[in-house]
């Protein structure tokens, strides 16, 4: 049995077991298994994949999609270019990477764009965030990080604070995408703080979180008139597109 699986810290919460189950069955493979790897510190990596040899490729989740790089054999452009993998693939003993979230955003995004958004405000600065970045510029979107803690972000430019936030600057980026795990399960009360009175009906706002089904930000903004969508759509186009890349390379 060939052993796949989701590597994070927390995983339990996850959809992903179960969306590949559904691909595993309708493809026929019952050589595969897909299971949740809970992984607190990304420095365990080496011993974790060589106490589990059965493991050919996994999906890696938060906190670990930036930090995971140093111990990967090599990582494809995309990837490169985003600066955050979350697809892994085993290949002669060594550890592949390529990043499939930017690919999800963008097809999981584009039926909703509209003219007017032309400018997005980030919330969070981890993986998920700079793929999603990635993502708006390549449809030629600007877009500005909003981070708890700016000044640590020196290694990235349009970096704000969430305390310079005001309701005209809500009001001026039309497109809103909540890239923290505020508001997952279980903690579902969880939402950034955001000057609430600047949304409006022309917002299109976003929660990567995709359990619950509608979170927190995403009813606060529905309530403000905005237009509101979760993560689900991006989960499954990016787990579609890391089967295929795990496919065409021999699985």
């Amino acid at each position: 049995m060939k052993k796949l699986g989701l590597l994070g810290h927390p995983v339990s919460h996850s959809m992903s077991p179960k969306l590949f189950a559904d691909k595993f069955s309708k493809a026929g493979r019952l050589d595969l298994e897909y299971l949740t790897y809970d992984l607190p510190e990304i420095s365990d990596f080496n011993t974790f994949t060589a106490n589990n040899p059965d493991i050919v490729a996994l999906n890696v989740t938060t906190p670990h999609k930036e930090s995971i790089i140093p111990y990967l054999s090599e990582i494809d452009e995309e990837a490169q270019a985003i600066g955050a993998v979350n697809t892994l693939l085993k290949a002669n003993g060594k550890w592949m990477g390529y990043n499939t979230d930017g690919w999800g955003f963008r097809r999981s995004m584009q039926p909703f764009l509209r003219g007017r958004h032309e400018s997005a405000l980030i919330f969070g600065t981890g993986g998920a965030a700079k793929a999603v970045a990635y993502s708006l510029k390549t449809l030629g979107i600007a877009c500005y990080f909003v981070s708890r803690t700016p000044e640590k972000q020196r290694q990235m430019s349009n970096v704000i604070g969430f305390n310079e936030l005001t309701p005209e600057a809500i009001k001026h980026h039309l497109l809103l995408i909540n890239c923290t795990p505020l508001g997952m399960e279980p903690d579902t009360d969880g939402c950034v703080q955001i000057p609430w009175q600047g949304v409006g009906k022309d917002h299109l706002v976003v929660d990567l979180v995709y359990n619950p089904d509608v979170t927190t930000f995403m009813t606060r903004a529905i309530e403000k008139g905005a237009e509101a969508m979760n993560g689900c759509d991006m989960l499954r186009l990016q787990a579609e597109k890391s089967w295929d890349i795990w496919l065409k390379n021999g699985l």
